[in-house]
């Protein structure tokens, strides 16, 4: 098992059939993503959309770029959700307020390796809300055994996919996040603090791995202020606010809220992903549910399985909701634990135990900070994808497949590759 995802709690397959190896990414277009999106246009309204395709370029660095070409401020720009850098991925936007002469330069903007298409007008703002999942098209390149991955499909059909969090879920490289947001959980700010600004992981740039390494053993903010590169500016920020004389606690609260939320996410996601694994080693098959679980539902919309953010113990209708697994209606949900979350069965156990291991409780996910505090909610344990089909080449796979929002392509695809592919 590769060390990257023991590390952020991914620590099985569920299915048994030999893998098909191979990698993905070799160049963007390899990696191709599509956003699905739910979003009315109108005559009117004080929102331009447009839809973006755009080649090895990640979501933030293209809104930065593309709010200095029109001279705005980048919160002006909102999007459904963030996309890899490494891929041609067709993401849309929402534009607020723009006057007639921006509305030209933005038809006539030129930006490297990006296609803007102006779509017309809305009411209302793009959000995470108005995804509802995404295409993919992926070559997975360097492959053999292709003729296993009919017989992948039968135990997946059988099993379902394991729902985990993929590995950009924690970070970039450095897989660290949830360790910091269990710092966080503990009251530990020093520790969160280093960990995010110094702690080495492997996979790194190796220049920047040796300043890490120093960093870290002598927690001298001076030496990572003169050393660090300007691209790590989050660092900085945090290193610059403890040269002032702020406390490491202080210093986390400085950083943007989007990125302060994140720690916490990422720390839950880990717990959900330990429990996941450990569910798989014992049932050995999602489909199978006791009464004390609890169970989500979705539905097809436009050829893709939109999920409920609604949830219930199983023994709400049991016989009910084993038909709806039956039909691909309903599906496990483990919890994602926070302070309202309510430990029940096998997987509350389990939970409680990985909690309890990291010298936490649910009660500390009340978080005198409300960017650390999280209430708990759950997660579909597989994934509902749909319109899967593939096709073989020489030494290579091409696979097609629409997810909903939430759900990692990377994730599916390492089932029928048995490697850490991201």
């Amino acid at each position: 098992m590769f060390d990257a995802e023991s590390n952020v709690g991914i620590n099985t397959y569920i299915t048994k059939t030999e893998g098909i190896g191979g990698t993905i990414k070799e160049k963007p277009e390899d990696f191709t993503v599509e956003e699905i999106l739910k979003i009315k246009l109108s005559d009117e309204g004080q929102f331009t959309v447009i839809k973006v395709k755009k080649i090895n370029w990640d979501t933030l660095n293209f809104v930065r770029v593309l709010a200095k070409k029109l001279k705005i401020s980048q919160k002006r720009i909102e999007y459904a959700g963030t996309k890899d850098k490494r891929a041609v991925s067709i993401q849309y936007f929402t534009i607020y307020g723009l006057n007639e002469e921006q509305l030209k330069k933005l038809k006539n903007v030129k930006i490297k390796d990006a296609e803007i298409t102006v779509l017309g007008k809305s009411k209302n703002r793009i959000s995470l809300g108005n995804l509802l999942g995404n295409k993919f098209r992926i070559l997975v390149k360097n492959t053999s055994n292709e003729d296993k991955i009919e017989d992948i499909l039968v135990e997946i059909n059988e099993k379902g996919c394991p729902n985990f969090f993929g590995l950009q879920r924690f970070g970039t490289m450095r897989y660290i996040t949830h360790k910091v947001g269990l710092e966080i959980l503990r009251r530990n700010y020093e520790e969160a603090f280093w960990i995010y600004v110094a702690m080495p992981f492997e996979g790194e740039n190796l220049e920047i791995r040796k300043i890490r390494e120093e960093l870290w053993e002598s927690r001298n903010p001076v030496i990572g202020l003169k050393e660090y590169p300007a691209y790590l500016r989050y660092e900085r920020i945090l290193l610059q606010a403890l040269r002032e004389g702020k406390t490491e606690e202080q210093a986390l609260l400085r950083l943007p809220k989007n990125l302060k939320l994140m720690f916490v996410h990422a720390y839950q996601s880990y717990v959900f992903n330990r429990v996941l694994s450990e569910r798989i080693k014992e049932f050995g098959n999602l489909k199978i549910l006791d009464k004390d679980d609890y169970v989500g539902f979705f539905k097809e919309e436009n050829d893709i399985n939109v999920i409920r953010d609604e949830y219930y113990p199983v023994e709400w209708r049991y016989r009910r909701v084993n038909y709806l697994i039956k039909v691909k209606r309903a599906g496990l949900a483990i919890p994602l634990p926070g302070y309202e979350t309510e430990l029940r069965g096998w997987t509350g156990k389990m939970l409680k135990d990985i909690l309890d291991e990291d010298n936490i409780s649910l009660e500390d996910f009340r978080h005198e900070h409300a960017e650390f505090s999280s209430r708990g909610n759950y997660r579909l344990a597989e994934i509902p994808y749909t319109q899967f089909n593939y096709k073989t080449y020489e030494k290579s796979v091409e696979f097609k497949f629409k997810l909903p929002k939430g759900c990692y392509a990377t994730v599916l695809l390492r089932e029928f590759t048995k490697t850490c592919i991201f």
